[in-house]
């Protein structure tokens, strides 16, 4: 009998102690995926500086209460990684991430930006997209990090003080920077989370889009732009399982070259 309860506990204590080295070598990775990702927000992007605009140009944005926040060296970036695609920054959370696409959308998912093999992975768009906002629906793609990096900081929309708080982010690419305003915040069965790229007429677009709103955390009352272009934000939740997605649903605006500095 005690041979049995000292071969128990001898197990015990290898199943601990590879648990914890796992835990640690989890956290351990999380950093390092930060300590990146914090260099190159520092290194291939800066702080807009105030840029004094027509007053034509500011009546044409009056949606538009501050102007974006970053200049964004795509050249830089793109000599880093080539599949460079897009810069996102969420204003006042300290979120700001660069965005890859390649044709592989699982490549992402454990290679960070500078392709170390890391658990954190990079934000993605999907392979279907063309470049970012040429299509119906333009979709990033995150993990859900326990420490709140890459898109676990999603998880605060699902209260609407948050959402109250922050109704925007920005999206900058090589082509120009969007202004995307929050429709939506839902969360999804997984299976069901096949999100389209593409729309076949307006009418189609305008259901996806209510259907959105139909499933939302809450209701968010807004004044829906027609030919504004869609865009979501997606990662998983549902405890260890990952049975929903979290989806940020937006729609997209162009910012005026004049607001550049």
């Amino acid at each position: 009998m005690r041979r049995m309860f000292r071969w128990l506990f001898v197990v015990a204590l290898v199943v601990c102690a590879g648990s914890t080295a796992a835990l640690f070598n989890y956290y351990r990775m999380n950093e390092q995926g930060s300590e990146e990702y914090n260099s190159l927000k520092g290194t291939w992007t800066a702080e807009n500086k105030p840029v004094q605009n027509p007053e034509n140009t500011k009546a044409q944005a009056d949606w538009l209460t501050d102007p974006p926040a970053l200049s964004v060296d795509f050249d830089g970036l793109r000599e880093v990684n080539q599949d460079t695609a897009a810069w996102i920054d969420f204003p006042g959370q300290d979120i700001s991430y660069p965005v890859v696409q390649t044709t592989d959308n699982s490549r992402y998912l454990k290679y960070t930006f500078e392709g170390n093999r890391n658990s954190a992975g990079c934000v993605f768009e999907d392979s279907r997209n063309g470049k970012p906002f040429e299509d119906g629906n333009t979709i990033f793609y995150g993990h859900n990090m326990k420490n709140g990096s890459m898109f676990g900081f999603l998880k605060r929309y699902l209260e609407q003080a948050h959402y109250e708080q922050f109704p925007y982010f920005d999206v900058y690419t090589p082509d120009g920077t969007y202004r995307c305003f929050i429709r939506a915040c839902c969360r999804i069965p997984a299976k069901e989370a096949s999100y389209p790229v593409h729309f076949a007429s307006d009418e189609e677009r305008e259901l996806f889009v209510q259907g959105m709103k139909d499933r939302g955390e809450y209701e968010i009352v807004d004044e829906t732009v027609p030919d504004a272009p869609l865009v979501m934000l997606s990662t998983c939740v549902g405890g260890g399982n990952y049975q929903y997605r979290f989806a940020v649903l937006a729609q997209a605006r162009k910012v005026p070259d004049a607001y550049k500095d």
